[in-house]
């Protein structure tokens, strides 16, 4: 059929081949210039062209035309008549009509030979001998006997040997081809079982248990019945009255749904099945009557779908043998629960201006549907090919519904119906004017003493007592609605609620009626109003048209004012890294900073002192530290530390350092230190260093010295105490580096946790006992911090230096760790467009810089810590704790921010 379909150009140069016989033969192109299979648009277009052939020779073919249209299923005709001189004509027809076309029809067959008289081309070669010997072909994939012309099922035995899984029994499940259903109890019962393999929670590759492999056993060894089981194609009488009967029916395992074809000609009926639908129960359970009714609403849909595609006139009669769905029916939906009204709803749409009648259970030839059986039950069924017997007989036999029911489940509950206050200011037009809305209600309080009065209606000015008893009138209706719990209890003289949130201001009930503060000011000499004042709900309009909350609201939202006192963005503190929490070796993940500087003494005499600084190096895991001096900043003298420090604690896996550009509005003692670490050339030979050691060397965020909080905490503890120990004496190099020694060994020797929980063992863990097995703090030379400086020789003053700095450690840093002082609290993240400011520390907030969210990188725990920020000058990364985020749109960014294509200006940093 593709094949006889050509590609009009330009499109067949879509359809070429590049091809050679051998690997030495020069490439060939070949042009597919026919519909080709295979291609997506393949069926498309040869069905199209079909059709459009039909519309150009209708009016040569009628009959061909329309049959073309409707009967055609892709390449397969199947279509028929009620006459031999009827389906004669349709043959010839069809047959010319494609041949102006070119497609040759052929391989013809039917049910009755004298209708292929005259026509060499039958269908003798694809006959297929069955096991009775009858000859049988294929018809859209179902096999058909056309000397009977009946439907019949075709499975071979499955192999005794054979393993079993659900993976084998899916496929053997999935062999059963019966679009019309004609064999569904066969496959509901195969639907059952493969579904108790869910509930077994049986693998895909693992052999059956018992004993559902003995039901499964069972279950195929009746496989070969299914060739027994035929059924009629045609199903009609020629000019008869037609009915279509459909039965539904359900059980705890399955639903289904079974439609028959009353056909009465000459006084006599005759009843065939049509089709049938069924579907496996839900995992959750349900009562019967709501799988009673999901059954009828397949019924329906089954119905509505054989109704599109007939086209002959008839009546429809629905069955359930279910006196509760019946009743459901007959009912409204809107009185009954979302599940039931639901489904009454459609079935009501689909089933409209049929008959819905009851059948009994004995009789319901869905009933086996709902069950599923084996194939030898279903050859044994009585009911299933032809339908109860009462549908031979006329309508006045058939069953009806004794008794209907009347007290049906699933209605819904009534719903009590009540007074409720309203709050009619919210409805005011004058709303946001508090003046003005004070005198509508003193209107409306005249308006209500003259109807108590019963007294005309004034119609002088508004006087101020009506305007101030208006007012009550107003805040009183406010209260009644929007804090009607606590105004009710106290107008019933009970206490207010323990849960209110007014519980803390004891409020009470004034003598106008309106809800005030108790409060505990009754004896200062303030007026009434003071003392008590009125509350009101903090949201209402009525509270913002003149409350200082709202006047608070605004400013918050100002640009301006929020740029003079702006407030940085917080987030929850986020949990602590793998390399800090898994087991490692002393020094594996490392984090190094810079503390300093100090002064140390020349070698030569009479010279001034010479800078240097101290490189803090601090172990991820188990937080023990190593300080090397380093003698000028210089990339040579860096390295030569960092060569000193693998010596003594062994080669990293990975060093962490603060970014170059936190030292950016840093003190002015920091400028050498920020230009070292932003020269390339130290830049270049840092790595280069590394890379020969194997060493992964990576930084925090650009100005977020809070990422490196580990080290940042040791330099801090070693810098402040290291000022006060030393004070203004000027050390030698040699004693510099042995009281950087000394205070490593300290730091080292801090308590992490107690070894022992005896509470008589004062032993505690260490870093040092991860370095050498035991503490540092067991001084060789005795306790000396007391004697006076001037007695002490130079040894002995260092040695004093370090005793002072452990005692004043161990006194004044170990506190403050206990308290979690900042970002407890979880907090919304940071969002893409939003408009921020650009923290600097050296410069006023009215000069920071703008700038706006460009994208964000989120941690493990979800939490946005690290954002990328779009400014005049280009894309910048920033930790969010260096934010303001100002209260405005995002669409006001074009206003605020010009566009730019900028690159990132600082360098890059690791989140």
């Amino acid at each position: 059929m593709y094949r006889c379909v050509r590609v009009s150009h330009p499109d067949d140069f879509l359809q070429c081949i590049v091809w050679r016989e051998n690997s030495t033969d020069e490439l060939s192109v070949y042009k597919l210039n026919t519909v080709t299979y295979g291609t997506k648009p393949a069926a498309f277009l040869a069905i199209r062209a079909m059709h459009q052939l039909s519309y150009d020779e209708e009016d040569s073919f009628p009959i061909g035309a329309k049959i073309v249209r409707r009967d055609f299923h892709v390449d397969d005709l199947i279509s028929g008549g009620e006459s031999i001189e009827e389906v004669r004509e349709i043959r010839r027809q069809v047959k010319n009509l494609l041949s102006r076309g070119h497609f040759p029809i052929r391989k013809w067959c039917s049910n009755d030979g004298r209708a292929l008289e005259g026509e060499s081309d039958c269908d003798k070669e694809k006959l297929i001998q069955f096991h009775d010997g009858s000859a049988v072909t294929k018809a859209l994939g179902l096999a058909w006997d056309p000397s009977s012309d009946q439907l019949l099922f075709n499975f071979s035995q499955l192999s005794v040997n054979h393993r079993v899984t659900k993976r084998i029994a899916l496929s053997t499940i999935a062999k059963f081809y019966d679009p019309l259903g004609l064999i569904t109890p066969i496959v509901t019962k195969a639907k059952i079982f493969l579904q108790s393999l869910w509930n077994a929670n049986v693998d895909w590759d693992d052999t059956l248990p018992e004993p559902i492999l003995s039901s499964w056993g069972k279950f195929t060894s009746q496989l070969s019945i299914v060739q027994n089981l035929k059924f009629s194609r045609f199903v009609m009488q020629p000019q008869a009255s037609i009915q279509l009967h459909g039965f539904c029916d359900a059980s705890i395992a399955a639903y289904g749904a079974c439609l028959y074809l009353r056909s009465e000609a000459n006084g006599k009926a005759k009843v065939h099945l049509l089709c049938a639908k069924s579907r496996v129960a839900h995992l959750k359970a349900l009562t019967i009557p709501r799988l009673e009714l999901s059954a009828a609403l397949l019924l329906a849909e089954l119905i509505v779908s054989v109704k599109e595609t007939i086209d002959f006139e008839c009546d429809f009669h629905c069955w359930s043998d279910s006196s509760i769905v019946l009743a459901w029916i007959r009912q409204p939906p809107r009185d009954f629960n979302v599940f039931v009204s639901n489904r009454i709803a459609k079935i009501q749409e689909m089933t409209k201006g049929m008959t819905w009648h009851h059948v009994p259970t004995s009789l319901n030839p869905a009933d086996v549907v709902s069950r599923g059986c084996t194939p030898r039950e279903l050859l044994e069924h009585s009911l299933w090919a032809n339908g109860p017997p009462f549908l031979l007989q006329s309508s006045s036999k058939w069953p009806s519904l004794p008794n209907a029911v009347k007290d049906l489940p699933e209605r819904r509950s009534a719903a009590l119906v009540g007074t409720v206050c309203t709050d009619i200011s919210i409805n005011c037009k004058f709303l946001n004017s508090f003046h003005k809305l004070q005198r509508v209600f003193a209107y409306i309080y005249r308006f209500i003493s003259s109807c108590r009065a019963k007294s005309s209606l004034s119609r002088n000015r508004v006087t101020v007592e009506e305007l101030n008893l208006g007012t009550v009138l107003l805040l009183r209706s406010i209260q009644q609605v929007h804090l009607a719990k606590e105004y009710g209890c106290l107008s019933q003289d009970r206490p207010c609620p323990q849960k209110s949130k007014l519980i803390s201001l004891r409020p009470i009930i004034g003598s106008d009626g309106l809800l005030r503060v108790g409060g505990r000011l009754q004896n200062a000499s303030l007026d009434y109003d003071t003392q008590h004042p009125i509350l009101l709900p903090k949201d209402h309009p009525v509270t913002k048209a003149g409350g200082r909350k709202f006047v608070a609201t605004v400013i918050n939202k100002c640009v301006r004012c929020f740029r003079m006192k702006p407030v940085t963005w917080e987030h929850v503190m986020g949990s602590l890294p793998a390399n800090r929490v898994q087991p490692n070796p002393a020094f594996h993940t490392t984090g190094v900073d810079y503390c300093g500087p100090f002064y140390h003494k020349a070698e030569a005499r009479n010279k001034a002192p010479h800078k240097c600084y101290i490189a803090v190096f601090v172990c991820f895991s188990t937080k023990a530290t190593h300080l090397e001096v380093v003698q000028d900043l210089t990339t040579d003298s860096f390295i030569a530390a960092l060569r000193r420090f693998t010596s003594l604690r062994g080669t990293p896996r990975t060093i962490w350092s603060d970014n170059a550009t936190n030292f950016v509005g840093a003190k002015s003692e920091l400028t050498e230190l920020k230009n070292l670490f932003l020269s390339e050339p130290h830049t270049a030979a840092i790595a280069s260093s590394c890379l020969a050691d194997g060493i992964d060397w990576k930084f925090i965020p650009p100005r977020a010295p809070h990422f490196g909080g580990l080290w940042e905490a040791a330099v801090k503890s070693a810098k402040f105490h290291f000022y006060r120990v030393v004070g203004a004496s000027i050390l030698g190099l040699d004693e510099l580096r042995t009281l950087a020694y000394e205070i490593s060994a300290i730091l080292n020797s801090r308590p992490l946790c107690p070894i022992s929980e005896n509470a008589e063992s004062l032993e505690v863990l260490t870093p040092a006992h991860f370095l050498k097995g035991s503490s540092y703090t067991r001084f060789p030379e005795p306790d000396i911090t007391h004697l006076r400086e001037g007695r002490l020789s130079r040894w002995q003053r260092v040695t004093q230096m370090q005793q002072q700095f452990w005692k004043r450690w161990s006194s004044e840093y170990l506190s403050l760790l206990q308290e979690r002082s900042k970002w407890r609290v979880e907090t919304s993240n940071i969002k893409v467009g939003s408009i921020v400011l650009l923290k600097e520390d050296n410069l006023p907030p009215l000069k920071w810089q703008l700038g706006c969210i460009q994208g964000v990188v989120p941690g493990e725990d979800g939490v946005v810590r690290v954002a990328m920020v779009r400014t005049a000058t280009g894309l910048v990364k920033r930790a969010v704790a260096k934010l303001a985020v100002l209260p405005i749109d995002s669409h006001l960014v074009g206003a605020l921010l010009p566009p730019t294509g900028g690159v990132c200006s600082e360098q890059p940093a690791s989140a």
